[in-house]
């Protein structure tokens, strides 16, 4: 049901994550599966709307995790259990689930997203996964326990900038660790800061992965949805619309995307 209308619904739970990222479980009341990396339009109803990546889909409950990072958002972050919200949604493409091994990037608040995909291959007993994951400081790392789990399942390695006397892993960016991938035969697919994204893609290019095997999450000023108010256009595309995930060689040479 994509309207351009939300549709009401009651947050179930809320908890912290991190110092500035909250989650929220709702009530699916719009009753379409999404696909993995697919976005939904959460709004409070006086205050305004935001466009969120969803990150698991529990039977008929929707994850979100929102980052405090602005005016609609720290409204978010001062709701309860209990309180409703609208939503409308899902749109967009997502991450497409193929019959090989994956590789995914992600740094920060991009976790959710790839959550999403990770739950739905789990549920298909599939394990063939190698999650590169990144976060400023181990405060700042989100699903610590869906990390925990998923490190019994398939291979997992956190990275942070700086730790500190509780961090015993690794230091430094996301592409410290790109030494451990072994698979280059495998689907890429990458989600953070569009600084991170941009020096991801060019370390995979370096180690000889094919263009045609990268695909990015472009999520950034996506407002309305359909692809109308023109915020979030690259190029030609528009990421609500014609995203967020795009296939790395398709947008390369477009300099909006996140040159």
């Amino acid at each position: 049901m994509n309207t351009l209308n939300s549709m009401e619904t009651v947050i179930i739970d809320v908890w912290d994550e991190t110092p500035d990222i909250k989650s929220f479980l709702v009530n699916d009341v719009i009753g379409v599966l999404p696909n993995p990396g697919q976005f939904y339009e959460l709004r409070i109803f006086g205050r305004g709307e935001i466009p969120i990546s969803y990150g698991n889909y529990y039977d008929g409950k929707l994850l979100f995790s929102i980052k405090n990072v602005g005016y609609v958002t720290s409204y978010f972050h001062r709701l309860r259990s209990g309180d409703k919200v609208g939503i409308r949604g899902p749109y967009g493409n997502g991450w497409e689930i193929h019959d090989g091994r994956t590789v995914l990037i992600g740094g920060g608040i991009g976790l959710p997203p790839l959550s999403s995909y990770i739950e739905r291959m789990i549920k298909m007993n599939r394990k063939d996964i190698h999650l590169l994951y990144g976060a400023r400081t181990p405060g700042d790392i989100v699903y610590k326990e869906k990390l925990k789990k998923w490190k019994d399942l398939f291979r997992v390695d956190v990275t942070v900038d700086r730790g500190d006397e509780t961090w015993d892993g690794n230091v430094g960016v996301v592409t410290t660790i790109f030494n451990r991938i072994e698979w280059k035969d495998a689907r890429f697919y990458i989600i953070g800061p569009e600084v991170m994204m941009k020096f991801a893609v060019k370390e995979l290019l370096k180690m000889g992965i094919d263009e045609g095997k990268i695909y990015l999450s472009m999520e950034r000023k996506m407002k309305c949805g359909y692809g109308i108010c023109g915020h979030c256009n690259i190029g030609r595309f528009y990421v609500c619309r014609d995203g967020p995930v795009f296939r790395y060689d398709l947008i390369k040479d477009i300099p909006e995307s996140f040159h």
